[in-house]
């Protein structure tokens, strides 16, 4: 054993977690997708989106290719996107879709006009 074989077992370097995966006893598994990772949704509307849990792996300004999966009870859909980076903050990430076919623009409204229903936000 060498003087400092102890140090692999009791230090840890934080910078290599995995990213916070969505919590599946939740109910809800809305998440953003991009390179193998998922962040939570905290909203989307037919301009972007706003996603929890975030890594720091994008930066503002940026263009990146998601995926975006919505299942609650609101609503079930699935669409890939292209989405400019706008504000990387405290775990969040804001972004604004760089443009939408109308039928996955019109599905986003339709979305978030029975949320604001169901559940007054």
């Amino acid at each position: 054993m060498g003087l400092f074989d102890f140090l692999k077992v009791t230090v840890k370097d934080e910078r290599k977690a995995p990213p916070r995966r969505p919590n599946a006893s939740a109910g809800a598994s809305n998440v953003i997708e991009f390179d193998g990772k998922s962040f939570p949704l905290a909203g989307v509307s037919h301009k972007g989106f706003v996603a929890t849990g975030f890594d720091g792996s994008l930066i503002p300004s940026q263009t990146a290719r998601i995926t975006v999966r919505v299942d609650d009870s609101c609503g079930k859909f699935t669409f890939p996107a292209t989405v400019t980076i706008e504000e990387v903050k405290g775990g969040s990430v804001s972004g604004a879709w760089n443009m939408l076919p109308p039928e996955v623009e019109a599905t986003i409204r339709k979305y978030v006009q029975i949320r604001k229903q169901k559940t007054g936000k």
